[in-house]
């Protein structure tokens, strides 16, 4: 997933224009779907951590973190929000990453209790080898037992919110437009972004392309399952009954068997 090139500008009005509340709210239930399913975690690790929302929500509830994003200049956003918490974060893209510490003059791979992943960002793995090398990767980095959270857009979602609608915004300083179209055939969805930021006297733009591929729920399923996790929990992301065919957004809650 390159996010670097399509997050490389975005990156600094990401927070102003509200984006990061999709973060604020996951951190929230998936607190909630910890609950439900007794779930003990010391250690999390963010994937497509972005500005790093969620990073700082996790930290306050006195966990160790740490974060990892595709994205240097959205890094260097989680990095001014996140200054003085000690949390660690890692430049990698997905599908394949690798996270390794130094103990006792041995390199070893970084294993947590929780891995999360937020707001449709696995929906930017566009085939299926990769998302399911991603959960493979997953794996490789939860402790026996662990546990894996994330939400993704349905097909549904990018043919009825993304597909042929116009969507735009303004603040003081700067402006976005986005042109969304829907591909059925490979069922993506394809929003081309146009910014408008303010600079002194002068405005800037600068445009975005992001495809997203929406997934069947049994693909998603298969795919954790051979990597060596249980579905514990599919849902209507926000709450707990289980999807139908007009759900927009799911939220799943797997297990590592390890």
């Amino acid at each position: 997933m390159r996010r670097r090139a399509i997050y490389r500008h975005f990156a600094a009005v990401y927070d102003r224009m509200g984006a990061d509340h999709h973060s604020v709210l996951m951190v929230a239930y998936t607190l909630r779907l910890m609950r439900r399913h007794r779930i003990r975690a010391e250690s999390v690790l963010d994937l497509c951590c972005g500005t790093g929302t969620a990073l700082k929500l996790f930290h306050r509830e006195g966990m160790r973190i740490a974060g990892l994003d595709g994205s240097r200049e959205m890094l260097r956003e989680a990095r001014r929000k996140l200054r003085g918490t000690g949390v660690t974060l890692y430049h990698q893209q997905l599908p394949h990453f690798s996270i390794v510490e130094q103990r006792g003059g041995r390199r070893r791979r970084r294993r947590f209790d929780l891995v999360t992943s937020y707001y449709d960002s696995l929906n930017y793995l566009t085939d299926v080898r990769s998302l399911g090398a991603a959960f493979r990767h997953v794996g490789r980095h939860l402790r026996p037992g662990g546990w894996f959270i994330f939400d993704m857009n349905t097909p549904e979602a990018l043919k009825t919110i993304w597909g042929g609608y116009i969507w735009g915004g303004v603040r003081d300083d700067f402006a976005w437009i986005w042109r969304n179209e829907f591909e059925p055939r490979r069922c993506l969805g394809i929003c081309r972004s146009t910014f408008f930021v303010r600079q002194g006297r002068t405005w800037r733009r600068f445009d975005e392309m992001h495809v997203e591929r929406g997934y069947d729920n049994a693909v998603i399923t298969d795919r954790l399952r051979r990597a060596g996790f249980i579905v514990r929990g599919l849902y209507r992301c926000f709450g707990y009954q289980p999807p139908s065919r007009r759900t927009t957004r799911i939220c799943v809650a797997a297990q590592y068997r390890g």
